[in-house]
């Protein structure tokens, strides 16, 4: 009975991982885009006032 409880709580573990390392791997390239994002708006518009 205590394997099955084990095998429970490891498969439990395994599917949050499978549900949670994907989500903050989103979370972070979002992030990443965000933030280039905004630096390429700044050099886009530095590039205008010289034309």
């Amino acid at each position: 009975m205590r394997a099955l409880k084990t095998v429970a709580v490891a498969l439990g573990i395994t599917l949050g991982a499978m549900v949670v390392i994907p989500l903050i791997v989103l979370a972070g390239l979002f992030v990443w885009l965000k933030l280039t994002e905004e630096t390429d708006e700044d050099s886009l518009e530095l590039d205008q006032d010289v034309a």
